[in-house]
């Protein structure tokens, strides 16, 4: 199954780590294409980018500065894909003006149906983002329905740590990594699970994921003695993942999840860490849940955010 990849370009040196990143785990995978997008500040236009530019009824528009840097900035990161061995049919670029840029990747990734958006985050710290804002964190908050990928640092890891808690968000990240790593046998994928000193100890609810995968297969592998572990790595290895490719770390009990995560993959090599937001609905303390936190404090790591 082709899988499609948004990747977000911009003028920082970042933007070129996030296609580092992907050509490294991707650049030999022929069932993956990239999607370059580049959002300047402006106003949209008030008609769509016609399909077929060369027949359109739709008048020119004339070429702003802006749009001019931005193709700049997309053939430049075409050509870095290219010099990683990918092949130019596998890539498609776009450059588009946006009132808010977070929207409109967002928007665009939607429309689109792509199977991840990529954004390095620009390192302005938990103040900068508090005080200015940034596009990673504001996608954050609008990516529910596609994973969202936040790069920061160089990274060449192959290497994935996933804290999983028997919940259906964390499934949904075992899920996704399935589709994703299909048929993968270079990758290494390391189960882990915290515990807070505070918290109750996590109970498998089968019953929950029947819509999905049916009651026979849950009652099978989402109950009993390490259910945390075993749901996931049917799951995975049913997808077409090497049974090879999975490990199931040691359970610590941790004073704070996020910070426990974080040790976790530094200690194991990891370069990405995969974890499954809850919904927007259920309550989370003042500090925020554990993927935004783990996102706050994750520096030289990609964070993978699904849900």
């Amino acid at each position: 199954m082709k899988k499609q990849i948004l990747i977000c370009i911009d003028d920082s040196p970042t933007s070129s780590q996030a296609l580092l990143y992907v050509s490294h785990l991707f650049g030999s995978q022929e069932d993956v294409n990239f999607l370059l997008l580049h959002v300047h500040a402006g106003s949209a236009a008030a008609f769509p980018e016609p399909e077929d530019s060369l027949n359109s009824l739709t008048p020119d528009r004339p070429t702003s500065a802006m749009s001019r840097k931005g193709d700049h900035l997309l053939q430049k990161a075409r050509q870095k894909l290219e010099a990683h061995g990918i092949h130019a049919e596998r890539i498609t670029t776009c450059c588009q003006p946006a009132g808010s840029i977070a929207s409109a990747i967002h928007q665009f990734g939607s429309h689109h149906l792509v199977d991840a958006i990529v954004v390095a985050r620009r390192g302005v710290g938990i103040v900068g983002e508090l005080l200015l804002g940034s596009v990673s964190s504001a996608l954050f908050d609008r990516c529910r329905s596609t994973p969202l990928w936040v790069i920061d640092g160089n990274i060449q890891s192959e290497r994935f740590l996933i804290p999983v808690d028997g919940t259906p968000n964390s499934m949904m990240a075992i899920d996704h990594l399935a589709h994703i790593f299909s048929g993968r046998t270079d990758v290494r994928l390391y189960l882990f699970h915290a515990r807070s000193f505070l918290s109750s100890p996590p109970v498998c609810r089968p019953e929950m994921f029947y819509d999905r995968w049916g009651k026979e297969w849950c009652d099978t592998h989402l109950s009993g003695n390490g259910c945390m572990f075993t749901g996931p790595t049917h799951l995975l290895t049913e997808g077409g993942v090497s049974q090879e490719c999975i490990f199931t770390l040691p359970e610590p009990t941790t004073i704070e999840e996020s910070t426990a995560i974080i040790s976790a993959a530094r200690k194991n090599n990891c370069g990405t860490i995969v974890i499954g937001r809850r919904p927007e609905s259920e309550v989370k303390s003042i500090f925020g849940g554990v993927s935004k936190r783990t996102i706050r404090q994750a520096e030289n790591l990609a964070l993978w955010v699904i849900g």
